[in-house]
């Protein structure tokens, strides 16, 4: 690992000229993450999925990084289930603030696209991270690189760009995936695919009909529209709560052909 560094408030910034005005992602929406994600249903269904979906093929003891970490609260909850060799990455400086009010000590701010770590890790996580980034190639020849040999990524991604809204314009977005095009990301960046999952099956209707309602214009996005992105009514969350729920009972009799997210693993080829 490079030491080429500088601590700010106990968080070590590798890159200081990395702008939190980046184009990738604009941290104007962690205020209203950091706000949303301990009550909202799809952060609340996501962290419990990646739990579940890790908790018997990776070790408690790995060496872990989260990239694109935002505010932290998935690690902060995989840290509750048992994964304390945990650190998270991230290129805003603003959304470690955040990591690190939660207790979260080893907090790294860099670009991926320079990535100061080599063979450091057993794992790398991004979680709806690479779908913000214009050179996925690029960002997943770096995530190799950090890794160790037999290394994972594990990641989440927005599926199916017939689902496309505004709200993924809003989200910084450059795509939705499917099956085949993040598999053929892995497999032409040094990956052998492990696994990889549709989840969020049973909302794709009311996702679709969002995609009708609220249409992607191509207009610049508003301000004003990343403190709304994730504001939901308290009922209609209660509901999806409850769907959410069901369709972890269902999980085993549910078709895998599509859903609004995918869960990826992929192994670092020799």
């Amino acid at each position: 690992m490079e030491n080429q560094y500088q601590e700010i408030d106990g968080i070590r910034v590798y890159h200081s000229d990395s702008s939190d005005k980046h184009d990738d992602y604009n941290p104007l929406g962690l205020t209203s993450l950091y706000n949303s994600e301990n009550k909202h249903f799809w952060f609340l269904h996501r962290k419990k999925y990646i739990f579940d979906n890790i908790k018997n093929s990776i070790s408690k003891n790995a060496r872990i990084i989260e990239i694109g970490a935002g505010t932290g609260n998935v690690s902060r909850f995989l840290r509750s289930k048992g994964y304390h060799n945990l650190c998270v990455g991230e290129m805003h400086f603003s959304g470690l603030k955040y990591a690190k009010s939660y207790g979260i000590n080893d907090c790294y701010q860099f670009d991926l696209l320079k990535s100061p770590f080599i063979s450091e890790f057993d794992v790398v996580c991004m979680f709806d991270v690479l779908e913000h980034i214009a050179d996925p190639n690029a960002a997943l020849k770096n995530v190799r690189k950090m890794l160790r040999n037999d290394g994972l990524v594990v990641m989440t991604l927005p599926a199916h760009n017939w689902l496309w809204s505004r709200e993924d314009s809003v989200a910084g977005h450059k795509k939705r995936y499917n099956r085949e095009m993040i598999e053929n990301e892995l497999e032409s960046n040094g990956f052998e695919v492990v696994s990889v999952r549709y989840f969020f099956v049973l909302i794709v209707p009311l996702l679709y009909l969002r995609r009708l309602l609220n249409p992607d214009d191509g207009s610049d996005v508003k301000e004003s529209e990343y403190s709304n992105e994730i504001a939901i009514n308290k009922y209609i969350n209660f509901g999806l709560k409850f769907i959410c729920k069901l369709e972890d009972k269902l999980s085993g009799m549910l078709p895998n052909w599509f859903g609004g997210s995918l869960f990826v693993i992929g192994k670092k080829n020799d």
